[in-house]
């Protein structure tokens, strides 16, 4: 009998296929420890893993954690109780954070905050709802990720300045539509909310602007970053955007950003008119481009012209942007979901509602390539079509940052495990959004790929120290997990039908034993058998 009060540790192998530029490379990818908790928070029974990879390994297993709420069943019932037991399991189910943060180390939290009124209005008249609006990141995820890391990196001192934590975040637009910090306000972006945060900055205050791509009035609170084999190379039938970037793979990044001992990205899920998706990555790789040297202007924070948005070379420029500053880790405000996004053409809270998925759920992962995947695969729309996703799975990695660390991309969906209480089929919906000019090849999920795979287990017996499984699967399926008793405990993507591995750590007696299988677009099936061991 599983006892949740204990940890089981052993030691795992996982063996991967990896596909890159048509080249099929088979890779056995040696895993330190595959720690297994029973979860209990929030009315959830869910299974802990922790599956630490080598980063420079292509073939890396990635974990995406997905949480939905059992318990509120509207998103606009919401307590901050509730978020904050939804984000705790979430962090947990990719292992935590303490090999992220450490005992006074300075954090970053970087939200999603786009505007705050329709329409990129002005006036407190036109604002939108404070909260689970789907358009930005709710204050209340900012504040529960804010205190899991205030119980790690323990109180700011103010004399030597560890422990600090941070929020920093430039809108998509000011001027009409207000400032930063008038949209902070709206949204309930204050210290008296962010109780655990220590500053909240609104990026454009750092420096002072001068004219596009100059960053001489800012060279106290940024720093230039060059991106090894960058893609981006400017700008495609003008040269209007060029005066941003000298085709050199050279970005001007926040130091505080920058120079942080963890950047934790706290986006939304939501489509976007020009990206098709927009989450952790485009988070950071427009979103934390200083407004003070790639704005539009002094008193506009919009960084549209920067780069072309109506052209596919915007993908070149994020994917470039954030392996120069990465995020280390990412909790994804899923409570809502949005379609029509980065923002629904509505005016009213009646109006947004018709675009609202009420999908009360947390996301969270080590790995923002990984998490982005799933996210496109919740929302329906194909990752293979966004190219600033495909950019960043080729290399593989990001980094070194400052601190050393190297980020890990996976960009392949059959490396990647969900874990959590419910599975992508599960809260798949179809968020509809129209593709601008120039970013049209970015498609949602075709019919065809939206075929569930079959599997059947034939044979499921425990022999000496392994557990061996006979197998029949679809031709779409592209890896399998395997559970026993309930509990995440291996995974394949290998091709075949039989699958053996070391059992030798389960307790005797009568396993129940599920085989999920999943294709590209984390379409499932499950089969169920019994073994006595």
């Amino acid at each position: 009998m599983f006892n949740p009060n204990v940890i089981y540790i052993s030691i795992t192998v996982f063996k991967g296929v990896f596909s890159m530029k048509n080249i099929n490379l088979t890779r056995i990818v040696i895993i330190a420890a595959v720690i297994t908790i029973i979860s209990c928070n929030n009315g959830h029974s869910t299974p802990t893993v922790v599956i630490p990879a080598d980063p420079s390994e292509q073939g890396h297993v990635s974990v995406v954690s997905l949480v939905r709420s059992t318990t509120v069943t509207q998103a606009s019932n919401f307590t901050y109780a509730d978020i904050l037991a939804l984000t705790r399991e979430a962090v947990d189910l990719v292992g935590g954070l303490n090999d992220i943060v450490k005992h006074g180390d300075v954090v970053v939290l970087k939200p999603n905050i786009i505007t705050s009124v329709w329409n990129w209005g002005s006036g407190t008249a036109t604002t939108m709802p404070m909260l689970v609006n789907g358009v930005c990141t709710d204050w209340r995820v900012v504040q529960a990720v804010a205190e899991i890391v205030r119980e790690i990196i323990g109180p700011y001192n103010p004399a030597t300045g560890k422990g600090k934590i941070m929020v920093i975040e430039g809108p998509g637009k000011s001027s009409a539509a207000g400032s930063t910090r008038h949209h902070f306000t709206n949204l309930g972006y204050t210290l008296s909310n962010l109780v655990d945060v220590d500053e909240i900055i609104a990026l454009e205050n750092e420096g002072a602007w001068v004219s596009p791509g100059n960053a001489s009035g800012s060279l106290n609170y940024v720093t230039q970053v060059t991106v090894d084999n960058f893609v981006y190379t400017g700008a495609v039938g003008s040269n209007a955007f060029q005066r941003y970037y000298n085709n050199d793979g050279k970005y001007w990044v926040n130091k505080k950003m920058y120079e942080a001992d963890a950047l934790i990205c706290i986006p939304v899920v939501k489509n976007h008119w020009n990206t098709g998706v927009t989450g952790a990555i485009k988070n950071i790789g427009i979103g934390a481009a200083p407004p003070s040297i790639y704005g539009i202007s002094g008193t506009d924070v919009g960084r549209n012209n920067m780069v072309n948005h109506s052209s596919p070379v915007l993908h070149d420029w994020i994917a470039d942007y954030f392996a120069a500053i990465p995020a280390d880790f990412t909790v994804m405000d899923g409570l809502q979901g949005l379609q029509q996004g980065p923002l629904p053409n509505v005016n009213s809270a009646e109006a947004l509602a018709a675009h609202q998925k009420n999908l009360r759920s947390i996301l969270a992962s080590k790995d923002p390539l990984a998490i982005d995947i799933v996210k496109a695969n919740i929302i329906g729309w194909d990752y293979a079509t966004i190219p600033h996703l495909t950019r960043l799975a080729a290399r593989g990695q990001v980094g070194p940052k400052p601190n050393g660390r190297v980020i890990p991309l996976c960009g392949n969906p059959g490396n990647i495990v969900v874990l959590g209480n419910v599975t992508v089929d599960d809260v798949r919906g179809t968020y509809a959004g129209t593709m601008q000019l120039g970013n049209t090849n970015i498609t949602q999920i075709s019919p065809a790929n939206q075929t569930k795979p079959t599997v059947t287990i034939n044979s499921a017996e425990f022999s000496g120290a392994n557990l061996n499984l006979d197998l029949t699967l679809s031709a779409n399926v592209v890896k399998i997990d395997i559970y026993v008793d309930g509990v995440f405990t291996e995974n394949f993507n290998s091709s075949g039908n039989s699958f053996s591995f070391d059992a030798s750590s389960l307790a005797g007696g009568l396993r129940s034993i599920e085989v999920r299988a999943y294709t590209n677009y984390m379409y499932s099936a499950a089969a169920t058998a019994a073994a006595i061991k």
